[in-house]
């Protein structure tokens, strides 16, 4: 086809799976986020970590050579099956984290959400009434949010100033990047509503050959952090720490922990 338009659950095929690592993929950045979560939560080889949106399974993998016990849980099919391809000794389900029945109450010590998963969740009431349900009295969970208005949307491959943030050298906010593939060239904007708490980040492959476009909306549900952490304080969740992800490069990023009483 000549055009094709992918949203939301569809988004992630096999195309895109295969691709998504090419785009996004940081191992700075993540083992930024697994050394703070083990300095802040200092996990022992009898705690059980769920990582929501487990994606390609990086962090997962991470874990598990640690000796910790894991598993992926991710809404993809296809993310699932590429990550248990890559990582064969990792455990990965496919699923909902907002379907409370994917596991039992008090199944985990630590939960993990990483990368604009949370965005991603429209019902972010039951989502964090989920994750408290399945921790267990004295479990954290580890949330990244973003400040919605000045975070940097450019992805990584697309940007050439990675060690000094191109914002900061920027007239205006810059929220579209550029990648040239070996046979597509690859696209992508991000547009923020902050008066419906809505933002979308659309993506477009343009194949060499055939001119043929992929285009990719994403809908992300990007409420102020302050709205999202009052939520989880409302469900009983308590605010452990806050952790600044400037030092790997994501400036006015954050990873907030948060724990379960017990």
């Amino acid at each position: 086809k000549k055009y094709v338009l992918k949203e939301n659950n569809d988004i992630y095929d096999e195309f895109y799976c295969s691709l998504y690592d090419d785009l996004v993929y940081d191992p700075n950045k993540n083992k930024f986020e697994m050394d703070e979560i083990k300095y802040n939560i200092k996990p022992n080889k009898s705690s059980k970590i769920l990582d929501i949106g487990s994606g390609g399974g990086h962090h997962v993998n991470l874990f598990n050579k640690e000796g910790y016990k894991v598993e992926g849980l991710d809404k993809s099919k296809f993310m699932v099956d590429y990550a248990k391809k890559r990582y064969n000794k990792c455990n990965f389900k496919h699923g909902d984290a907002t379907d409370a029945m994917v596991y039992p109450s008090n199944s985990f010590t630590t939960i993990t959400c990483l990368y604009f998963t949370i965005y991603y969740i429209k019902n972010k009431k039951q989502f964090l009434q989920n994750c408290y349900d399945w921790l267990k009295p004295g479990g954290y969970l580890v949330i990244h949010l973003v400040n919605r208005d000045k975070f940097d949307p450019i992805l990584n491959s697309a940007d050439p100033l990675q060690l000094v943030s191109a914002q900061r050298h920027a007239k205006s906010r810059i929220t579209n990047s550029l990648v040239k593939f070996k046979d597509f060239q690859y696209k992508a904007n991000f547009n923020l509503d902050k008066t419906n708490n809505l933002a979308e980040f659309d993506e477009t492959f343009k194949d060499d050959t055939t001119g043929h476009i992929r285009q990719n909306k994403h809908k992300l549900h990007m409420e102020t952090q302050k709205h999202i952490l009052s939520i989880a304080k409302n469900i009983g969740f308590i605010l452990h720490g806050k952790i600044d992800m400037v030092a790997t490069q994501y400036q006015y990023q954050y990873l907030y922990v948060l724990y379960k009483p017990e």
